[in-house]
């Protein structure tokens, strides 16, 4: 036990040292002008969720409820800095203030990525590089940085899968309230998070409260339509109060935007998820596309965007896939990976037929299926030391690489 205590404070230390280089690069960046640029980083829009953080003004959608709520911790803050001396430019330095969301949920993330190897029964080693190889995959790297929902999305989802192992099979007396306080939390950042909370907390009810699947839908409908009115409810009356024009992200019109038209690009929106797949831990091959914002500010916006003409790099993917599923199959029959694969099967299958159907840069949505895309990596990988250490060593190369040259990459001329 006073290893395990030793070992999380370790824990805890790196992830205060990778909230520290993370919010120190998103700084930097800041500056340098990336987040004027809608779009920079593949199809993301930080100027706006930053002006959500920063000054609660800036999307007001539906789809992220909660979004402007971080504002007013943010506004707390200034108003103490202001009582101890002069604040020369308030929006700079909420803006400022703000930049550290992203990083603070992202170490927050590996903390609990950690916690949830170590329910797993994963070896402390063992579970020390699986949060290393999580903590420099490129998608968490990259979200950590740039202000935007991701890294929040899945800092709740790996409390989520926590929750899920932590949960025994009798039933406690604070369980529904925590998960339903999940559900809304998710909800309120993505909607289309209640699905996954939908999945998993079906999951365990039918696996750890032993219910019937028509018992155990119910509940888990009652909870996620519960938790979406309540989040609907909580933004309209914030948009009341505060009299907020509501945005037209999660409208109809806006929705439609970005739906996929027809099988071809169906077709072309798989192609590019198995990319992701991929992207979510290297930064490898990213395109680039001249753009000029709305102040007129021209550079480079990232793509990972596959096409079927990239027959080498979707075959090396392919391949990857059939290697794993070739050595991952007799871990099906443990008991603590079947529970693993299962949820964690049942996010990246949802992630996948919702971001077929829509969305436009693929890569953007893998920070919400990152946690299980490593999680099932952990049964394979355990016990073979050299590989893990060898696919470590690839990640913080080529990533680091990345942010070495993204200035280069990016090219932004005033």
């Amino acid at each position: 036990m006073v290893g395990t205590n030793k070992n999380l404070k370790l824990v805890l230390f790196f992830s205060f040292a990778y909230f520290i280089s993370c919010y120190a690069i998103s700084i930097s960046w800041y500056y340098n002008g990336y987040f004027a640029v809608n779009n920079i980083f593949f199809d993301t829009d930080p100027s706006t969720t930053l002006a959500s953080f920063a000054h609660g003004w800036g999307r007001h959608a539906v789809s992220h409820a909660f979004l402007e709520l971080f504002s007013v911790p943010v506004r707390i803050i200034e108003f103490a800095f202001s009582r101890l001396g002069t604040i020369s430019n308030r929006l700079e330095f909420r803006a400022l203030i703000a930049l550290a969301i992203s990083p603070i949920f992202s170490a927050l993330t590996l903390v609990y990525f950690y916690k949830i190897l170590r329910k797993l029964k994963v070896k402390t080693i063992d579970a020390n590089i699986f949060t290393l190889i999580f903590a420099t995959s490129f998608s968490n790297v990259i979200f950590a940085i740039v202000p935007e929902t991701y890294a929040i999305s899945c800092f709740l989802i790996a409390l989520l899968v926590y929750y899920y192992l932590k949960s025994g099979g009798i039933r406690q007396s604070g369980d529904s309230p925590v998960w339903f306080i999940i559900a809304i939390l998710l909800t309120g950042i993505t909607i289309t998070n209640i699905c996954i909370f939908f999945l998993v907390f079906s999951t365990y009810l039918l696996k750890k409260e032993k219910l019937s699947y028509y018992n155990a839908f119910k509940r888990a409908s009652l909870y996620s339509i519960s938790a979406i009115l309540l989040v609907l409810i909580l933004y309209k009356m914030s948009h009341f109060l505060l009299d907020f024009e509501t945005g037209k992200e999660g409208g109809v019109d806006w929705i439609d935007r970005f739906l996929t038209k027809s099988l071809y690009n169906a077709g072309l929106n798989l192609v590019n998820l198995f990319s992701a797949s991929t992207n979510a831990f290297l930064a490898a091959l990213p395109t680039t596309v001249l753009c000029t914002n709305r102040i007129g500010i021209t550079c480079n916006a990232l793509s990972f965007t596959r096409y079927e003409a990239d027959y080498l790099w979707l075959i090396s993917v392919a391949v990857l896939y059939l290697v794993f599923a070739f050595f991952s199959r007799k871990y099906l029959k443990e008991k603590r990976w079947q529970d693993l694969y299962l949820i964690s099967g049942l996010i990246i299958v949802f992630n996948f037929l919702l971001h077929v159907l829509f969305g436009l840069e693929i890569f953007l949505y893998t920070q919400h299926w990152l946690i299980p895309l490593c999680l099932i990596l952990v049964p394979v990988l355990s016990g073979r030391r050299a590989l893990s250490i060898t696919l470590l060593l690839l990640l913080v190369g080529v990533n680091l690489q990345f942010l070495f040259n993204v200035e280069q990459l990016v090219a932004i001329n005033n």
